[in-house]
């Protein structure tokens, strides 16, 4: 009986220890105009935000940008590794910590639609 109370009780801590690392890694998805719509519901909390690029400064590694989608735009400041293929037009995910205003992104990510699309053939 001992046995058994031994293994559950490990059972439970394992769970509990498992849920408990998922939910300190759980990062919202949306897209720029989710965010701005609903600001207040993310504020301090980590989102990944896709958007296309609307304007963009440079200083450096430090960027600070606005993403759109749909006519909703969020302002994105951003420290680090610039990819090559980033600039106005195009679309990006960026991921960090929103502060009602403005995203602090860690990480930029760009999307290249065209390298993906199939060629036509003759």
């Amino acid at each position: 009986m001992r046995k058994v109370a031994f293994f559950l009780l490990s059972l439970v801590l394992v769970v509990g220890y498992i849920l408990f690392a998922a939910s300190r890694n759980y990062v919202y998805y949306l897209t720029a105009d989710e965010l701005a719509l609903q600001s207040v519901k993310y504020e301090g909390k980590r989102v990944k935000v896709s958007g296309t690029v609307v304007e963009s400064s440079r200083n450096g590694r430090s960027l600070v940008f606005v993403i759109e989608e749909n006519g909703k735009r969020v302002k994105v400041s951003y420290e680090g590794a610039i990819p090559d293929a980033f600039g106005v037009g195009m679309p990006v995910v960026v991921e960090g910590k929103y502060d009602g205003n403005s995203l602090r992104a860690t990480t930029l990510l760009t999307k290249c639609p065209s390298k993906y699309e199939s060629q036509s053939q003759p």
